[in-house]
């Protein structure tokens, strides 16, 4: 009795209120979680209160006295590790023993009847021992929610990235059928390119022609025109001579008007010396 009043506080809180406080936090997170892959409202705020109850428990559990485990070793000596000796079967007691002596009997027998050996005892606390230890790696489940939640934004971006690559898709069908559609008009189109491809070739040749007949005729034309030149050239020279004639030609008139004047003179003397007067004769 003393033991449990002077652990008994300690005793309802970590082995009767606890536990279920764990449960209970756990409960919260998951749904929090929940509330979040789901994007349902208060999602975040949710998440918020379960990772803070949790926090909360994991805080007080850190606080937890360590469990004692029964050493079993002083009434099976056979699980003890450094044990060498025989195994024994446990001992059939007379009924007229003590009630501790009958209830253990009694214990020995079931154990017994079930087959429960000291390998399945052993294995037992190793699974206890495994159970709390998963108890305390509760904490993860946080770090869970938190990559759940990445997790769920990367599927709606997927799922965005899906929905354009899919308009994408029909937008690349619709252009492969308007081109297999224009698939008529591209060999029409380059038939017409070929056919002005022709006529630009003939039309270059005429072109080329018309250049040489060009060039004959404008070398035609710079004869011509230095002939006349040399025409403008000899008839400016033989407007100087011209001139020249000119003025011998008054010079000459000049001198045949005075020699006809002295040769008048001249009859009319001879003609005044026979008795009659001769007319002077006209140049």
């Amino acid at each position: 009795m003393s033991k449990q009043k002077k652990g008994g506080f300690t005793e309802l809180l970590f082995k009767t209120i606890m536990p279920k406080v764990y449960g209970i936090g756990a409960a919260v997170v998951i749904i929090g979680a929940l509330f979040k892959i789901q994007h349902l409202p208060g999602a975040g705020v949710m998440l918020g209160i379960g990772l803070t109850t949790e926090a909360i428990i994991f805080f007080l559990s850190a606080f937890e006295p360590p469990h004692k485990e029964p050493d079993w070793t002083k009434v099976y000596p056979e699980l003890a590790d450094d044990y060498t000796g025989p195994v024994n079967k446990p001992a059939v007691r007379s009924a007229g023993a003590g009630a501790g002596d009958s209830i253990s009997q009694k214990l020995d027998h079931m154990l017994e009847s079930a087959k429960i050996g000291p390998e399945l005892i052993e294995s037992l606390g190793k699974g206890m021992k495994s159970l709390a230890e998963n108890v305390k790696q509760m904490s993860n489940l946080s770090s869970a929610a938190v990559a759940t939640d990445e997790y769920a934004k990367n599927v709606s971006k997927a799922s965005q990235a899906l929905i354009e690559m899919n308009k994408s898709y029909a937008k690349t069908a619709s252009a492969m059928s308007e081109m297999a559609n224009a698939s008529t008009d591209a060999k029409e189109y380059h038939t017409q390119v070929q056919n002005i491809t022709k006529n630009l070739g003939a039309l270059n040749s005429v072109y080329e022609m018309e250049l040489q007949d060009a060039n004959s005729h404008l070398k035609a034309m710079n004869k011509f025109y230095g002939n006349v030149a040399s025409v403008m050239e000899s008839m400016e020279k033989a407007g100087k001579g011209s001139e020249k004639f000119a003025a011998e030609m008054q010079k000459l008139t000049t001198n045949l008007t005075s020699l006809n004047t002295i040769y008048g003179s001249m009859l009319t003397a001879m003609r005044g010396g026979g008795g009659g007067q001769a007319q002077p004769s006209q140049a």
